[in-house]
């Protein structure tokens, strides 16, 4: 089962540039209940760590459709160490802002800049494999390994920003998030050898039609809108979650949670990523988001930390699986001069839920408890169901019109921050 990994990974540079890029985008997984809690914990509100945390995301959602695209045409060594760079130092600043009490409007306007600048590594790491080979099943047990490598960053960063944050203090996971995303970007934009030649956009003739946009290829406002409603699993059940363990008295206790979320989404990613399947992939998406839907049912009837812990568990094991057919999907309605844009337009999608979800869960837990905050989970992904069973017609016939694989792009392409696919957004962006 491991063969296909060990396979990939024997290109050249390619263990280099993966193992960097994993620490480069382990802070994804960091950042959002670094908000939360930072937040929650100065001011007793989920509803404002909720709108803190959304309009980080929606920023990031919103930057990294634009710097997608600009790494495709500079180059990914000239871009990502200003990227990191505006990122970390943004981060820093909402740190010492939600410190000093500064105005809320002020804290709004820096968690969007460091949202706004936060590199997309999973999406470049994923554009390094496809330019290392043109061998179909190489790219895509490389793409299944990368997907392993979001689920482990899920499993690590929750536990590593709970203890720092209740050992060290609230505002140190965002500040360790700031220095670990600048060396890591640095490390991976300084192998050029593996990155993707620039392609910069030719000036347009006169009578030449306009290059259109990813987001218009067929069947690609299904996947956003289906991405959407994933996104905002993720983002509410992270804030009720830390909200649920916080009422229990055991505050600690949410890393753990989020974890076991990731660490279950990883087991079955690994056997997922790692065999074909004969079922389309549009009917992939319907099926595993409506297996998200059932899996997410008993989450508002448990009544303890240790009963969460379990029914998270098995919730995450449905999460990979339909991210890698989310994914995969768009990688197949997308040309492939577009790929990262078209990538980035997905992520983008789970991001802008993922920020909807923390919004609304913290309002939510705020004015009638967690009880009624985990039905938001469920409802969101019950609409991503919806979204791929109406959009079956559509997806069908743009898979069709595509060549045969071509990578199958496993799930994140940048993890979103929060359960499993992590804003983060690239990622992700927090489990």
């Amino acid at each position: 089962m491991l063969t296909p990994y060990r396979q990939a990974l024997a290109l050249p540079g390619a263990r280099a540039f993966s193992a960097t890029a994993f620490v480069a985008r382990l802070p994804i997984a960091m950042i959002g209940l670094g908000i939360v809690l930072l937040v929650s914990g100065r001011t007793g509100s989920y509803a404002q760590a909720g709108a803190l945390g959304a309009a980080f995301q929606i920023a990031a959602a919103v930057g990294a459709l634009r710097s997608s695209r600009w790494v495709d045409q500079v180059g990914q060594g000239r871009l990502l160490p200003w990227l990191a760079g505006i990122h970390a130092a943004g981060l820093v600043a909402f740190v010492a802002a939600v410190g000093y009490d500064a105005p809320l409007a002020v804290q709004f306007a820096i968690a969007a800049v460091a949202g706004a600048f936060q590199p997309a590594i999973g999406a470049m790491v994923r554009a390094r494999w496809a330019n290392l080979t043109d061998d179909p099943g190489r790219v895509r047990s490389a793409f299944a390994w990368e997907s392993i490598l979001d689920e482990l960053i899920f499993t690590v960063g929750p536990l590593l920003t709970a203890f720092l944050a209740f050992q060290a203090g609230l505002s140190v996971p965002l500040v360790v998030a700031a220095v670990v995303t600048v060396l890591g970007s640095l490390a991976l934009a300084a192998q050029h050898g593996t990155q993707p030649a620039p392609s910069p956009r030719a000036p347009r003739q006169r009578g030449e039609a306009r290059r259109t946009g990813a987001i218009r290829a067929p069947g690609m406002l299904v996947m956003v809108t289906s991405a959407l409603g994933v996104g905002g699993v993720f983002g509410a059940y992270e804030v009720t979650v830390v909200a649920f363990a916080q009422e229990a008295g055991q505050s600690g206790a949410a890393g753990v949670i989020l974890g076991l979320w990731a660490f279950g989404s990883m087991i079955s990613g690994i056997v997922f990523g790692s065999r074909q399947w004969r079922m389309p992939l549009p009917r992939q998406v319907m099926m595993l988001t409506a297996l998200l839907t059932v899996v997410l049912v008993p989450a508002p009837f448990v009544p303890t930390v240790a009963l969460l812990a379990g029914t998270t568990f098995v919730a995450g094991m449905a999460v990979a699986p339909a991210l890698i057919a989310v994914f995969s999907l768009t990688e197949r309605l997308v040309p492939s001069e577009q790929l990262t844009e078209g990538l980035t337009w997905t992520n983008s999608g789970l991001a802008l839920g993922f920020s909807g979800g923390t919004a609304v869960a913290g309002i939510v837990v705020d004015a009638v408890g967690t009880t009624w905050a985990f039905g938001l989970p469920i409802a969101s992904a019950a609409c991503a169901f919806i979204a791929a069973a109406a959009g079956q017609p559509v997806l069908r016939r743009a898979a069709a019109g595509r060549p045969l694989p071509g990578p199958a792009i496993a799930w994140g392409v940048d993890p979103v921050p929060g359960p499993g696919a992590g804003a983060v957004v690239d990622d992700p962006p927090t489990p």
